[in-house]
């Protein structure tokens, strides 16, 4: 499943740092992909209602160990309603995930499909990726995802992960 695991505890910190949500208990927080739960062990501390989903059995079973008390559905953020989501939790979400490579385009591009129900995305992804997101007319990477992305969002670069940092 092209699965990267962030493990560098120091990374985990900055990323859960730059998550902003103002719903009540987090409700509107929702992970993307949790994994073994480094992420979602430190946001539920913060945001005790969030939620999460994710697609691998394996990795759900680990997460309700080392995450008790998440909720956690299993499915393909691919096919998830973010629209409905947003409305059932009362508001735009707060998204928040480690994006697995292969499938991280798809990803954006289905948040940007409901991008009225959603309020923010803080999410890893390949530098290249970001790069050409962010990019700027003029810029050699400026291209088709720059300028969608830019028309609905206001994509920026919060910090590097070296590969270092995941497993």
């Amino acid at each position: 499943l092209s699965q990267n695991f962030l493990a560098d505890p120091n990374y985990v910190f900055k990323m859960v740092k730059s998550v902003q949500d103002n719903s009540p208990g987090g409700k509107r927080v929702l992970e993307l992909g949790p994994g073994t739960g480094a992420l979602t062990m430190r946001l539920h501390k913060q945001y005790p209602e969030m939620f999460a989903v994710e697609l691998d059995q394996r990795a759900m079973r680990v997460l309700a160990q080392n995450a008790p008390g998440v909720t956690c559905v299993r499915s393909d953020v691919l096919f998830v309603n973010y629209t409905k989501l947003a409305e059932i939790r009362g508001g735009p979400l707060t998204v928040v995930g480690n994006l697995p490579y292969h499938v991280t385009s798809q990803i954006l591009f289905t948040l940007l499909d409901h991008h009225a129900s959603v309020k923010s995305a803080t999410v890893t992804m390949q530098k290249e990726v970001a790069e050409r997101i962010c990019a700027r007319p003029g810029n050699k990477k400026y291209g088709i995802p720059s300028v969608a992305f830019q028309l609905y969002t206001d994509p920026k670069i919060l910090f590097d992960i070296p590969p270092t940092a995941f497993f």
